[in-house]
């Protein structure tokens, strides 16, 4: 069973590689370390609390910059590339340093790669996804657009040259959610882009209805539940979700395909995992476990179940909602009942976040769906009561989960820690 444990950039920086490796060592019993190389728009941690552990920061905001030095002519034939971070572009590289401090400590480093999410520098406009106002997020690209193509190939192959490793983790092989530096709902309604319309209108999509949906919804999202009611609005939602789908799962086969054409010719076959939504929350974010299943390893999927899944889910509530607790209650119910997340109230959910079960559900539904493929299973254990911890993986087991992820090293407190820890060991 994969036991592993994601850290950040500033983790090793603050606290030196040896004493992060020591602690995901010594304290938490785990041995595979999954090292961020490109950040996020974020807050450590999120999306509240402080840094317990960390000698330098209470809290640390990230600005989603590329990590790895003398990186950029991985990208030579764009005319875009990832924004180095001071210290990447200063020369230094803290995955090699902890991969270093863990082979002393008979551990491991597997790199944690960003497909579609970066801060850019260039001109990423000619490949970032548009929103259906035409408005560009300029952090994220079109997986229709052929200069993605290009870039994420380079991107995860240059990867797998510069740090050697058993396996590699894909994160952001979708569309954008609501979360960012600030919540957006326009963020999630893309792509518009010249490409994607074009596929769109072959693929036989009203464009002129869908825009007007999206506009409607940006203005009022306490339309959805009746949105889902009118056949002919929900038949353009239906197939909106689709193409998206299809869009996502195109590119991952096209990826998947260089890989294989890699490994054949390095001798070499290093795991390629995917990192998924809970499958709840997946499809509407164009990923589609019965596609993806064929084109990965494995996948780490992340019911957090205190964050309401993935993403700030209150926080999304209230974007759409506003203020009115009313208006929250009604959106929140429309939410559960869409992504089938059971019943509980806005209120109950703001004070606990979802129950543990969720963990367990998604878990299986994720298996169910993955047929024979592997399925790990994130381990919330940051903003969580320690006791929490151990209800948390054995609802992981409990839905078959062939791995646990443990999100994340900065964010848990050191007891955290020691519980994730005494857990493992006793399954020794």
């Amino acid at each position: 069973m994969e036991k592993t444990i994601q850290v950040h950039p500033h983790d090793v920086r603050d606290a030196g590689a040896a004493v992060v490796v020591s602690n995901i060592v010594e304290r938490a019993g785990i041995r595979t370390i999954i090292a961020e190389t490109g950040t996020l728009e974020e807050r450590h941690p999120y999306p509240q609390g402080e840094l317990e552990h960390n000698p330098v920061h209470k809290v640390f905001y990230t600005d989603a910059c590329f990590e790895i030095p003398d990186s950029e002519g991985w990208f030579s034939r764009l005319p875009f590339r990832p924004r180095l971070s001071p210290q990447a572009y200063a020369g230094e590289d803290y995955v090699q340093e902890l991969i270093v401090a863990a082979k002393e400590r008979g551990a491991e480093v597997l790199p944690w790669v960003k497909a579609l999410n970066a801060a850019f520098e260039g001109d990423v406009k000619a490949a970032c996804v548009n929103t259906f106002s035409g408005e560009p997020i300029t952090t994220w690209l079109c997986p229709n657009n052929p200069l993605t193509e290009v870039y994420v190939k380079s991107l995860i192959i240059n990867m797998l040259e510069r740090y050697p490793s058993r396996a590699i983790l894909v994160d952001r092989l979708r569309y954008p959610d609501w979360s960012g530096a600030t919540v957006s709902l326009e963020r999630m309604l893309t792509c518009f882009c010249p490409h994607c319309v074009e596929r769109m209108e072959k693929s036989g999509i009203d464009l002129k209805i869908l825009s007007k949906l999206l506009e409607e919804f940006s203005k009022e999202p306490l339309l959805l539940e009746g949105w889902l009611e009118e056949k002919e609005k929900a038949s353009v939602l239906q197939a909106w979700f689709h193409f998206r789908n299809e869009s996502i799962t195109r590119l991952a086969q096209k990826i998947w395909n260089e890989v294989q054409i890699w490994r054949d010719k390095q001798g070499v076959s290093p795991a390629y995992w995917l990192n998924l939504w809970p499958p709840s929350f997946a499809p509407l974010l164009g990923q589609d476990y019965a596609n993806l299943d064929q084109l990965c390893e494995g996948t780490k999927h992340f019911p957090y179940h205190r964050l309401g899944g993935g993403a700030d889910l209150g926080a999304f509530v209230q974007a759409l909602a506003g203020d009115d607790p009313i208006s929250q209650e009604k959106v929140f119910a429309d939410l559960t009942n869409l992504l089938k997340l059971g019943t509980i109230s806005f209120a109950e959910y703001k004070q606990k976040g979802l129950p543990v079960s969720f963990v367990t559900e998604q878990t299986k539904w994720g298996k169910d769906r993955f047929g024979e493929n592997k399925i790990f299973t994130g381990i919330q254990i940051w903003d969580i009561p320690e006791t929490e911890i151990e209800d948390t993986i054995e609802a992981a087991l409990q839905g078959g989960a062939d791995g646990l992820f443990f999100y994340c090293y900065g964010w848990a407190t050191l007891k955290a820690l020691d519980a994730v820890g005494e857990f493992l060991r006793g399954m020794e």
